[in-house]
């Protein structure tokens, strides 16, 4: 009798053991994985800071290179005959091209596959793929600017010209030396007969002739762009300036 209530003893006592060991391991597994979850969500914690400052880095390194670019321009005071020549064929420019903002204002800030691509361009677009190729397609286009007596066409074709004899220049087909009489004699043109950047706008794109439905939007769309944007040579050129570079010009 006594042997069999020592057994019983032993065998409670050993349930209760493993149900402690049970306990203990289950304890042991809760707290595992809550340490687990709490290190996860730590991690996670650290990763959107860091993302954050990432963020904050990046979008102040993109502000102090506008502001830069800017104050550049701003501090140089009336814009060069380049600034003019690019800032006017922007239209077409800034949709065609991509890159940083200057490329609308300085020759050489193109990627050499944003120049191959303008190469394509100017190959499929007006058939131009060498210096007498650009002389030949601006004969064409000066007669049918002679010819025109609608002011709005006679404004699409001069940003029109500005843009190939831009391009073909970035490209290299010809010098800025080569190009500079016949882009004065358009910028003389717009200027004379355009009181601000906004009209330009409207009536470059009331002249717009070449383009279907989907590429006069995108045209349209830009132009707003420029309009509006910083960085865009429309707001940072005042449109009083052209005359103030054509005067000193002459």
């Amino acid at each position: 009798m006594i042997c069999v209530g020592m057994m019983s003893v032993i065998l409670v006592c050993d349930n209760n053991f493993r149900r402690y060991l049970i306990r203990r391991k289950n304890t042991i597994k809760e707290n595992v994985m809550f340490k687990f979850i709490k290190e996860l969500i730590e991690s996670f914690k650290e990763g959107i800071e860091e993302g954050k400052a990432e963020l904050k880095a990046e979008e102040q390194a993109e502000y102090e290179a506008v502001e830069g670019l800017i104050s550049k321009f701003k501090e140089q005071g009336n814009p060069t005959l380049e600034n003019l020549f690019l800032a006017l064929s922007c239209p077409f420019r800034s949709v065609l091209t991509l890159g940083e903002p200057i490329r609308l204002m300085e020759f050489g800030h193109l990627e050499e596959k944003e120049v191959e691509s303008l190469k394509k361009l100017l190959k499929r677009d007006f058939g131009i793929k060498d210096a007498a190729d650009v002389s030949n397609v601006l004969e064409e286009l000066e007669d049918a600017h002679d010819e025109e007596d609608n002011l709005a066409r006679s404004i699409f074709l001069s940003g029109l010209n500005l843009y190939i004899l831009t391009s073909a220049v970035e490209v290299g087909y010809i010098t800025f030396e080569e190009i500079e009489d016949f882009c004065n004699e358009e910028v003389s043109f717009i200027s004379s007969h355009v009181d601000s950047w906004q009209q330009f706008g409207e009536l470059f794109m009331k002249g717009e002739c070449i383009n279907n439905a989907i590429g006069r939007l995108f045209l349209k769309k830009n132009i707003q762009l420029l309009l509006k944007k910083k960085t865009s040579p429309w707001c940072i050129f005042s449109w009083e300036s052209i005359s103030n570079v054509l005067k000193t010009k002459s």
